[in-house]
């Protein structure tokens, strides 16, 4: 078979000339048909330099210009304004660390993934091979699917937010007098779209997650005054089940730092699953405690409690139990619910009561 001839790295004899000062083992490691073939296939740019950051080899498959064919790898982070960054890779030289990593944006609008392992042979440190990965394309299409995320959340959430709020002008009988059935009906009706309006707020913010991670925007806040609106946006739900909700604060102050949007779409998804779960004319319970690092947040319902099976996986994957209850969910608001707790440095968890039922308690940081 013929031997390929391999792409743009200087040949072994040139390479071994910046080591030899070290120990002639580089030469054996450079010499390896395996180094050839990764400098060949790689889609990655790969260059090997020495102690001092002088390019020994390299495959130039992201630098191409003729002005990028430059001796020093520090001297190519310069030539592209990349000051910051050739600070930090010369602090991490220093350091005992023998890996690193960052970001570099060139000024071409190209984003490079980029991997920094110093090599040593017999524990003697010879240099460092770096990796360049250009993750352009993908940085691109994520932004592309933030822009559609943006815009599906005002064109689904505003006139959910409409409709809402109009039927709740006429279940309050703001715009005239309603008969007991037409008033029962759009109760139901309001009902309906307040479930659609949290499950939107649900997947919308899985998307986000997955696009952009959650971006928090922390204020002093109360969580009884929180736990209160969120109840209040249930009222006509409670009606219908004729259920309640009694709210108990066993601290002296309830108010710390979180971002209330996102808190409260977990306290709605734990309020709701309580209240769907519970019977008719029952009370969910929610407690309000905590000590001098955590707010603890309690909610028990008069449910028929969760599997001990489902217990383990509930918040790991969208699912859901109304399967066993034949009602219709997604599954996402636990899910979510986790998320943005452990965005806020937060845990929840369940456990079933002994008298039927089950209790789900959220940690949130106070400090």
């Amino acid at each position: 078979m013929e031997k390929t001839e391999t792409s743009k790295f200087k040949q072994p004899e040139q390479l071994t000339d910046i080591f030899t000062k070290n120990s002639q083992s580089v030469k054996s490691f450079i010499d390896s048909d395996l180094i050839a073939s990764l400098f060949d296939f790689s889609n990655d740019e790969i260059i090997i330099t020495d102690a001092d950051f002088n390019i020994a080899a390299r495959n130039f498959k992201i630098f191409t210009h003729k002005t990028d064919n430059v001796k020093n790898f520090l001297n190519l982070l310069e030539k592209k304004e990349l000051f910051e960054e050739k600070r930090f890779i010369e602090k991490y030289s220093r350091t005992k660390n023998k890996k690193t990593a960052l970001r570099l944006v060139l000024p071409d609008g190209k984003y490079l993934k980029t991997q920094l392992t110093k090599i040593f042979s017999k524990d003697i440190f010879k240099g460092y091979l770096i990796v360049l990965n250009d993750y352009t394309a993908d940085m691109l299409h994520a932004r592309e699917k933030e822009y559609f995320i943006d815009t599906l959340m005002h064109d689904l959430k505003t006139p959910a937010r409409a409709e809402e709020n109009a039927l709740e002008l006429l279940c309050n009988e703001t715009l005239g007098k309603l008969n007991p059935e037409q008033k029962q009906m759009l109760k139901e009706i309001l009902n309906s779209s307040r479930y659609m309006v949290r499950m939107t707020d649900n997947v919308l913010a899985k998307l986000r997650l997955e696009t952009q991670g959650l971006v928090l925007k922390k204020q002093l806040n109360s969580i009884k005054k929180t736990i209160e609106s969120c109840v209040e946006d249930m009222k006509y739900m409670l009606e219908s089940s004729n259920q309640t909700i009694r709210i108990t604060s066993h601290i002296e102050s309830d108010t710390f730092v979180y971002d209330e949007e996102t808190i409260k779409l977990v306290l709605k998804n734990l309020l709701t699953n309580a209240c769907e779960y519970s019977p008719q004319n029952s009370t969910v319970l929610v407690a309000i405690d905590g000590n001098t690092e955590n707010i603890i947040i309690s909610v028990k319902d008069k449910g028929c409690g969760i599997p001990d099976e489902k217990i383990e996986v509930l918040f790991n994957n969208p699912q859901s139990c109304n399967k066993r209850f034949k009602k219709v969910s997604s599954g996402l608001g636990l899910f979510i619910s986790k998320k943005i707790l452990e965005a806020h440095n937060g845990t929840i968890e369940v456990k079933n009561l002994k008298d039927n039922g089950s209790e789900i308690i959220v940690k949130l940081p106070s400090l």
